[in-house]
């Protein structure tokens, strides 16, 4: 597995693995919420190889650690409507952006420990504009899942792994309403994801 991590450092084995194995269907489930002339906050974009697929026209933030993958999403995609960031997403780049009407959190949240995620959820509750939801999704273990689907949610590269509830659990704290299902029929090697859309931030809510 050490050898796979490494080969997913490099952006094109990253983006060819993604289509080989059918994650590229599961993002673009989740982008179906992004409707023409919505502000879309994308952390954990990676080289965002799913922007052509996204409805134009939009207004587009992608945040990620990554530097070859914001420099190969940048050179491609970038532009008037477009920006890609390299740095983690903090309060201060929440108060440099307009209010959004979806933040993508694809295949992020396993990577984050539970007081990451509160503190990202937090953060995400607070960039959006009226109507805005948070859209993630994540490699979960769940009960109907097979022995091929847990393995790879047991190898999967984030550490922190979780059932669909202990998700739920977490998006609770930042937001008054959490949808979520499980998807396990869009990749082409056996996995179970949890994907949550989330709205009314508790601080809306509070006010």
């Amino acid at each position: 597995m050490d050898g796979l991590k490494g080969l997913l450092r490099h952006v094109r084995a990253y983006v060819l693995l993604q289509r080989i194995v059918g994650a590229d269907r599961l993002r673009y489930r989740c982008i179906e919420e992004i409707q023409p002339g919505d502000t879309v906050l994308d952390i954990g974009c990676g080289p965002a190889y799913y922007f052509p697929r996204l409805p134009q026209p939009l207004n587009y933030h992608g945040f990620d650690t990554d530097a070859p993958y914001i420099d190969w999403a940048e050179e491609r995609f970038g532009g008037e409507n477009a920006s890609f960031h390299c740095g983690n997403f903090d309060e201060a780049a929440a108060r440099s952006l307009p209010p959004i009407d979806v933040v993508l959190l694809l295949g992020l949240l396993h990577h984050l420990s539970d007081e990451q995620c509160t503190q990202l959820l937090n953060l995400a509750a607070s960039v959006l504009g009226p109507g805005g939801r948070v859209i993630s999704v994540d490699t979960c273990f769940e009960p109907t899942q097979g022995r091929i689907s847990r393995w790879m949610s047991a190898n999967d590269r984030g550490e922190y792994v979780r059932e669909p509830a202990a998700f739920e659990k977490l998006a609770l704290q930042s937001f008054g309403q959490v949808e979520g299902n499980v998807i396990n029929d869009a990749t082409h090697v056996p996995s179970s994801y949890w994907m949550m859309r989330m709205t009314e931030p508790n601080r809306l809510r509070a006010e």
